[in-house]
């Protein structure tokens, strides 16, 4: 039941435009909340967490608890002292200077930020302990190669058809640069980025000749749809999703034989994208020009913005609130991300919350590394850590974590990760 609810409640998020709008973000965190309750009710599961997984529950806890502390109200005078840029700005006139203000300078989105927090929070928490069996593993791996792959195809067939709407019938009212279900293909591509590699994972990993067979054709079209979507960043994160997915058969396995089916499926994507015209992604990677990237200009407006609040940060979602007032000269366009989610947490959550956000993570990747990788369970190793490792890099150069449909996919898969090194380990 938790395995279906959760490949569910992902895969039809990314249909709902990625779950951008109000309405459909709402839908989604409806259905996660009904399906954690129906998850704790249960109970059982929770028995069986180790000593050592202990600490992973307890970084969340802290996350949360940091930003309900963003958003007590506290004496102006102090949070003037904590944040040398705050006072001024919430200031609208000496005479009716608030007494108190929190430390978020827009409590009312760091709320709505939290919301989806806990929503992505409760899918992790679904994953790490409700996933516990091989065969569920392989299930939902195998429901997301899948959907992917018709999620993939359908952006293919759009694109040729293309009409100027999504779904042919959606009006695009501000724009954008669309693939798939997605207003912006950056966004398609840090969502399928993360499906090829868990399906990349799983056909390596299958011995039936015919499994092999279905799932290597499966990624090679989810690619080929990436590389389609001409999103720049995405194939960057791919090619690191590659390096790391070689690397991590390098370093974990005796022989170096491993790493021909990775090369047939390099070899396999090139020869479908030849006569499809490798062009327009070379002219792609041409027309950018560094010292004009405009990401470089909003990435030194965003440092700027951060000097004024370094400890604390400005509150959780309130980027583009906080930017407006910092923007740099000569940056076209309304930025209401940083284009760098590194970057735009360390403004939004100052230090502090960044060192608590790396503690998470510290205890998650440490989960998922001291496990011994057994057999062909290397292939799936590598598949979750090629998956998180495309999203890393894409998150240098985009905001994929903002958009609600790829932040439950890679919370999904995170827990994935740690679960499944512990269930390998047993």
């Amino acid at each position: 039941m938790i395995e279906i609810s959760l490949v569910f409640i992902v895969i039809l998020s990314a249909l709902l435009f990625g779950s951008v709008e109000t309405w459909s973000m709402a839908l989604i965190g409806l259905m996660t909340a009904a399906a954690f309750i129906f998850f704790v009710l249960r109970g059982k599961r929770f028995a069986r967490v180790s000593s050592g997984m202990k600490a992973i529950p307890i970084a969340l806890a802290a996350i949360l608890a940091y930003t309900l502390f963003q958003l007590i109200p506290l004496p102006l005078s102090l949070v003037g002292i904590l944040h040398p840029g705050m006072k001024e700005i919430v200031t609208l006139s000496p005479n009716i200077a608030p007494a108190y203000h929190s430390i978020s300078l827009y409590p009312f989105v760091t709320e709505q930020a939290l919301s989806g927090l806990v929503i992505y929070f409760m899918v992790f928490f679904m994953a790490l302990f409700g996933i516990d069996r091989k065969e569920s593993f392989l299930r939902v791996i195998k429901a997301l190669a899948i959907s992917g792959f018709l999620l993939a195809l359908f952006g293919i067939i759009q694109k040729a058809t293309w009409n100027g709407k999504l779904y042919w019938f959606r009006e695009l009212t501000q724009g954008g640069s669309p693939f798939g279900p997605y207003v912006n293909r950056n966004h398609f591509a840090g969502f399928i980025n993360m499906i090829i590699f868990l399906s990349l994972g799983i056909a390596l990993r299958s011995r039936k000749t015919e499994q092999k067979v279905l799932f290597a054709f499966l990624t090679v079209v989810m690619a080929i749809s990436l590389f389609l979507s001409l999103s720049r960043g995405g194939i960057i994160s791919f090619f690191a999703g590659l390096a790391t997915f070689s690397f991590i058969l390098l370093t974990q396995s005796i022989s170096k034989k491993r790493l021909i089916p990775v090369f047939l499926f390099v070899l396999a994507l090139g020869i479908y994208l030849i006569p499809l015209g490798v062009s327009p992604v070379i002219e792609r990677f041409a027309q950018t020009e560094v010292s004009h990237e405009q990401r470089l200009v909003a990435w030194q407006g965003t440092l700027s913005a951060f000097k004024d609040f370094p400890l604390f940060g400005s509150g959780l979602g309130t980027f583009e609130h906080v930017f407006k007032i910092y923007q740099p000269e000569g940056l076209m366009g309304y930025y209401d991300h940083a284009h760098n989610d590194y970057l735009e947490l360390l403004l939004e959550t100052g230090i502090f919350g960044v060192l608590i956000g790396g503690f998470f993570f510290f205890f998650v990747l440490r989960g998922i590394l001291k496990t011994e990788w057994k057999d062909r369970e290397i292939y799936l190793e590598a598949g979750f850590l090629s998956s998180l490792a495309t999203m890393a890099v894409h998150s240098v150069f985009d905001f994929n974590l903002h958009i609600p449909s790829n932040a439950l996919l890679f919370f999904l898969i995170l827990g994935m990760a740690v679960s499944f090194g512990r269930v390998n380990a047993s």
